[in-house]
């Protein structure tokens, strides 16, 4: 019972990692698209 409720709880774990990495990808792409081309909203200054 303790061996199954261990392997649950890796799992979720994995979940939520690969479910904030693949988030931060898109929140990263939204940001390249709205700063980048001739429409662009804003451009970050570096």
């Amino acid at each position: 019972m303790l061996k199954k409720l261990a392997l649950v709880a890796v799992a979720a774990g994995a979940l939520a990692a690969v479910r904030k990495r693949s988030a931060g990808r898109t929140e990263a792409d939204l940001w390249h698209e709205a700063t980048s081309g001739p429409g662009a909203v804003s451009t970050p200054t570096r």
